[in-house]
C-alpha cells in the first residue's frame, strides 16, 4: 500500500514540476528551470539507489524522503515560498525539518551497520548531531556550488554575507539537539526508537 502511495506522490509532484517548467518557459523565467526539472531526479533518488547501489530503503523511509522533497524542494523552490515574504519562515522550517529527519536518519545508519548499543547513548548522541552538521554542511557546499558555478543566489550571500547559511545550519543543528535530548532523557515510552525501528 505504501509503495502506490509513493508511486503516485512521484508522478503526481514529477508532473506538477514539468507543468511548472513549462509555465517558467513560457514566462523567461530561466533561473527557475533548475528547481523545476530536477525535482523530478530529486524524487527518484531512493529506486535509484535501491537498483543500483543495493541500499536498503524501505517503503516508510521513502515516503519520508518523498515527503519531505516535497516540502523542501517542490513547495520551498518549484512554488517559490522561500521567496515569498509573506512565507519568510519557510525556509528556516524545512531546514528545522532536515534536522530532525537527519537525525533519526543517522540512528537508522548506525542499526545498518550494526554499530547501534543502546547502553551507548552518548555516543550515539555525539554520532547523530556530527551526522546531522555533516548533511547541513554538504547541502550548504552544495548551494554554493551552484551560486558559483551556475551565477545563482541561493544562498543569498548578495544581500545577507553569511547570515543565511549560518541561520540555516544553526536551525537544523537545533532540530538535531531536540531529537538528541528527547532520546537521551526517555526511558519508558522510547519514540525516538520507535520511529527508527519503523523505518528501518
Amino acid at each position: 500500500m505504501l509503495k502506490r502511495i509513493n508511486n503516485l506522490l512521484i508522478f503526481i509532484f514529477s508532473l506538477a514540476s514539468i507543468c511548472f517548467f513549462v509555465r517558467d518557459l513560457n514566462i523567461g523565467a530561466n533561473q527557475r528551470f533548475l528547481g523545476d526539472l530536477s525535482m523530478v531526479f530529486v524524487l527518484l533518488i531512493p529506486k535509484l539507489l535501491r537498483k543500483l547501489f543495493k541500499i536498503k530503503i524501505t517503503d516508510a523511509m521513502e515516503f519520508t524522503y518523498v515527503i519531505f522533497v516535497i516540502l523542501a524542494q517542490f513547495l520551498g523552490s518549484v512554488v517559490n515560498l522561500y521567496n515569498n515574504d509573506t512565507t519568510w519562515w519557510y525556509d528556516l522550517f524545512t531546514h528545522f525539518s532536515s534536522g530532525v529527519l537527519t537525525t533519526v536518519l543517522a540512528l537508522v545508519i548506525m542499526s545498518w551497520l550494526g554499530v547501534y548499543k543502546e547502553k551507548n547513548k552518548w555516543f550515539n548522541l555525539l554520532f547523530m548531531v556530527s551526522f546531522t552538521l555533516m548533511v547541513a554542511s554538504l547541502w550548504e557546499f552544495l548551494e554554493f556550488g551552484t551560486d558559483t558555478f551556475l551565477g545563482m543566489n541561493v544562498q543569498h550571500s548578495l544581500e545577507t554575507g553569511v547570515r543565511d547559511t549560518m541561520e540555516d545550519m544553526l536551525i537544523a543543528f537545533l532540530g538535531s539537539i531536540i531529537v538528541s535530548v528527547t532520546y537521551l532523557l526517555e526511558e519508558k515510552k522510547k519514540i525516538i526508537k520507535k520511529i527508527v525501528d519503523a523505518l528501518k
